[in-house]
C-alpha cells in the first residue's frame, strides 16, 4: 500500500474517532505497523499512549486526548468526572486531562490521564454519548463534587437541572442507590441538595453566585423567582 493510499485508509478509520486509532485495530483498514512507523517518521502519526495514534492532520483537543485515553485503557474504560462533564457541555466544566474509570484491578495508569477503578460498574449508569461511553449524569455530578470548588459544582448541577439532564429526586435516588458512606463527593452534594429550591434550579450562574453571596452573609427566607406586577402585568 502507497504512503497516500495508508494514509486515506487511516482516515476513514479515524473518521468517527476524532483522528485516534489503535495498532490492533489496523486489520479493519490494511495497514501495516511497519507502515504506521514509516508514517511516524515522516510526521504523519503521533504517538500518545502505547499502541495508540493520532493523526496529526486532526486538530488535537480534548475530546481527541479522551478518545485516545479510552482505546489505551479497553473498550469497558468509560469517560468520567470532568471528562463526563465536557461530553454533557455542563457550564464552566473542562477536562484538558483526560479521566476515565476502568475495572478494579486493571494495570492502568499514565502521567497524561487521570484514571479511576471501580468495583460496581452498576454504579456508573454508563450511556454512549456522540459514540464515547459514558458515566451517567448523577454518577457524573457525585464525581464533580468531589473535584470541583463548591460553587463551581454549584454551577455545574444547575446548569444540568436546568437543561433536565438531572433533577434533585433523580440525584437522591441515586444517592440512595449507590451514595456509599466514604465514597468521595457524596457528603457534598448532599450538603448541596439540601441548599437548593427542589423545584427551580437556576437561571444562570449569576444566580448562583446570588444565591451563595447571600447564604454566605446570613441572609435566608428569601423567595427565588419572585413575581413582580407592574400595572397589572
Amino acid at each position: 500500500m502507497s504512503h497516500k493510499a495508508a494514509v486515506a485508509a487511516l482516515s476513514a478509520l479515524t473518521a468517527e474517532h476524532a483522528g485516534t486509532f489503535r495498532v490492533s485495530d489496523l486489520t479493519k483498514c490494511a495497514v501495516t505497523p511497519k507502515q504506521v512507523g514509516s508514517l511516524r517518521a515522516a510526521g504523519v502519526v503521533e504517538r500518545l499512549h502505547p499502541g495508540v495514534y493520532r493523526l496529526t492532520a486532526v486538530p488535537a483537543s480534548n475530546e481527541q486526548r479522551l478518545r485516545a485515553a479510552l482505546l489505551w485503557a479497553g473498550d469497558d474504560a468509560v469517560a468520567a468526572g470532568r471528562s463526563a462533564a465536557e461530553l454533557y457541555r455542563l457550564e464552566e466544566v473542562s477536562a484538558p486531562l483526560p479521566e476515565i474509570v476502568v475495572p478494579i484491578g486493571r494495570r492502568a495508569q499514565s502521567a497524561s490521564i487521570r484514571v479511576h477503578h471501580v468495583r460496581d460498574y452498576g454504579a456508573l449508569m454508563r450511556r454512549t454519548m456522540r459514540g464515547i461511553p459514558v458515566t451517567g449524569i448523577e454518577t457524573t455530578l457525585v464525581a464533580l463534587a468531589h473535584s470541583l470548588e463548591p460553587e463551581a459544582f454549584e454551577v455545574a448541577c444547575e446548569d444540568a437541572r436546568r437543561r433536565r439532564l438531572a433533577s434533585v429526586p433523580a440525584i437522591r435516588a441515586y444517592l440512595t442507590r449507590w451514595g456509599n458512606r466514604g465514597k468521595p463527593g457524596v457528603t457534598a452534594t448532599r450538603a448541596l441538595l439540601g441548599e437548593l429550591d427542589p423545584v427551580h434550579a437556576s437561571h444562570s450562574t449569576l444566580e448562583v453566585k446570588t444565591r451563595r453571596l447571600l447564604v454566605a452573609h446570613g441572609v435566608t427566607g428569601f423567595v427565588r423567582e419572585f413575581p413582580l406586577d407592574w400595572n397589572g402585568r
